[in-house]
């Protein structure tokens, strides 16, 4: 799953890609440097509307993008950070789906 996130990542220069549970404890993600617990612990709340997540980077704001998914009666969110929204949005989705056929494999 993680090649699959770093490739999806690198297609939209995605900063990260990330799947959370319900209770914002990071699943998984594509390869980064950067500390995910705190990312990984609004996206529930971001994906359920509850908070928008303003996120900085080198000075820089990043948009936040978030999906949830049903996995065996779970709830996972796949969270997109950075990149343009229409990049974003398309390896968003497409991550999604094969988060849930991956999981369920």
């Amino acid at each position: 799953m993680i090649s699959a996130f770093d490739h999806a990542a690198r297609r939209a220069e995605l900063d990260v890609l990330i799947v959370t549970d319900e209770a914002g404890i990071l699943v998984s993600s594509s390869t980064t440097e950067l500390d995910l617990a705190m990312l990984a612990a609004v996206t529930p709340l971001v994906a359920r509307g509850s908070a928008k997540a303003n996120v900085r980077r080198d000075g820089s704001m990043r948009e936040y993008s978030v999906r949830s998914i049903q996995v065996l009666g779970e709830t996972l969110y796949v969270g997109a950070l950075g990149g343009k929204f229409g990049p974003r949005e398309r390896e968003l989705a497409t991550t999604a789906s094969a988060t849930k056929r991956i999981l369920l494999s």
